[in-house]
């Protein structure tokens, strides 16, 4: 259902959260950490620095780091920016046919919409945190 950009996306991001106590995080860092392309990273890195999602600090011992608070990051701010169909509008003018079919889609769409802008970055970390401590428990 979501295209590799958008779980790519949501890996580096929360990558960036998880060791960005440790400072500015490089994309190739991330990258060996969680066994995914650096060019791929890279081209997801640079959209979400466009809109304000993540910043970079140039020079030595700079790297990317998130411009907000987790708490201020929605799942739809990330998904809009790697999700180039979100932004496609539904046909709802025609036929009979097309004006029902793109009405009830456009429902659908805006109930997806308004589900992603309910969570944030803040409810991945913790649902990673869950899990981590799930994972250990068992170890």
């Amino acid at each position: 259902m979501f295209p590799k950009k958008v779980y790519y996306g949501l890996r580096f991001v929360l990558a960036l959260s998880v060791l960005s106590r440790k400072g500015h995080v490089g994309v190739a860092e991330v990258a060996e950490r969680e066994e995914l392309p650096v060019k791929f990273l890279e081209a997801i890195a640079v959209a979400l620095r466009k809109k304000g999602v993540i910043d970079v600090k140039r020079g030595a011992g700079g790297g990317y780091f998130l411009a907000r608070e987790l708490s201020e990051i929605s799942l739809f701010d990330l998904v809009v920016v790697l999700d180039e169909k979100m932004e496609k509008q539904i046909e709802t003018e025609g036929s009979n046919s097309q004006k029902a079919v793109g009405l009830f889609l456009t429902g659908f769409k805006d109930e997806y919409e308004n589900l992603l802008k309910k969570h944030t970055l803040a409810d991945l970390r913790s649902h990673y945190s869950e899990e981590s401590e799930r994972i250990m428990y068992y170890i």
